[in-house]
């Protein structure tokens, strides 16, 4: 089949750490009502309250009073509650990394999980797509995914054209670039074009921008002209309509030092319909062709036998065309709209 279930004892494991991380999640849904600082600040001779964001702006709460004494105390301890709980539940899962890993829970490639996190810390919106969409597949079914499907160096990154100013707005220095080096320093451009759409690391772990579009690869989209010349710039691939109009899916993963993160990735489904496209694609490369085939013969049948619990949508069937629909049901034996 491709992959094994999880045994009794990896369940448990697994399931007790991802409520332990959605519990953490709600807990960071509180941050920014604690970020920056509260400080007296004086005009004119008379002291007022200002709230400070670590963006550089700065808010007056009013004359200093005994109202606004209590609201920078109430501030100052809320703030400090959180760090004391946030600290706490770091501390857990440093706990739990040692389980997650004794039960070979610890999958996700490592760089790969530290520029998610960035992305995470930005507020960027991304689908993962391509071999590692695998890993959050896995997580949701309770399986383990055999190696050779796994086996990949790179990560594709897939960026909603449509929502182009988001991302240049929440980009902290800027710049794609400067994202992937926030998460490893070492990330430089694979190349001088000034297309370039990729950057690898010093271990040649490559992370690759994809976004949707009509016409050449080498015309400037809308959400190309946002960025910067020298930054990375997504290349446009026309069937990544069908991907960014999917439905939305997520799971938590662990990487290889058993730490939980969220993965947004696409619908299975619209993974494997797309999967099927790429491999009847005759300018495709034929070993890519065959993996592509391979992984979505597995993802249906993941979908058959393991995530019984994806609701019914006409999404999937609205989005793709016809003949495509018809063309990979009747091909994977596993698979139905």
């Amino acid at each position: 089949m491709g992959y094994r279930r999880l045994e009794s004892e990896q369940v448990r494991v697994a399931v007790n750490a991802r409520q332990l991380f959605q519990q953490l999640e709600q807990h960071r849904l509180q941050a920014d009502s604690v970020a920056g600082s509260m400080h007296w600040k004086t005009i004119h001779d008379r002291e007022y309250l200002y709230r400070a964001y670590s963006y550089g702006k700065n808010r007056s709460l009013g004359v200093r009073s005994l109202e606004t004494e209590q609201i920078k105390y109430n501030f100052k301890r809320r703030q400090a509650d959180y760090k004391a709980r946030e600290a706490e539940y770091r501390n857990q899962f440093k706990k739990y990394a040692a389980y997650i890993k004794a039960n070979d829970l610890n999958r996700f490639p490592l760089a790969g999980a530290r520029v998610l996190r960035s992305m995470h810390k930005q507020k960027i919106p991304y689908r993962l797509i391509g071999t590692n969409a695998l890993y959050a597949f896995e997580a949701r079914a309770g399986v383990l995914i055999q190696p050779e499907h796994l086996a990949t160096e790179d990560m594709d990154v897939l960026m909603d054209a449509r929502q182009g100013i988001r991302i240049i707005a929440n980009l902290q220095e800027g710049s794609l670039l400067s994202l992937l080096k926030s998460s490893d320093k070492s990330f430089r451009r694979i190349s001088a074009s000034p297309y370039e759409f990729a950057a690898a690391n010093d271990k040649g772990f490559r992370v690759d921008f994809i976004t949707q579009g009509v016409g050449s690869p080498m015309q400037r989209s809308a959400f190309d002209e946002l960025l910067e010349t020298d930054d990375l710039h997504p290349v446009v691939i026309d069937s990544l309509k069908w991907h960014v109009s999917a439905p939305h899916y997520d799971a938590i993963v662990f990487d290889l030092q058993g730490m939980p993160l969220r993965v947004a990735t696409v619908d299975p489904r619209a993974f494997v319909l797309h999967k099927w496209f790429v491999s009847q694609q005759p300018d495709r490369e034929p070993m890519k062709r065959i993996r592509d085939e391979d992984q979505a013969r597995l993802v249906a049948t993941m979908i058959q036998n393991e995530l019984t619990d994806l609701p019914v949508s006409r999404a999937i069937s609205r989005i793709f065309p016809h003949i495509l629909q018809t063309a990979a049901t009747d091909a994977l034996d596993d698979f139905s709209l």
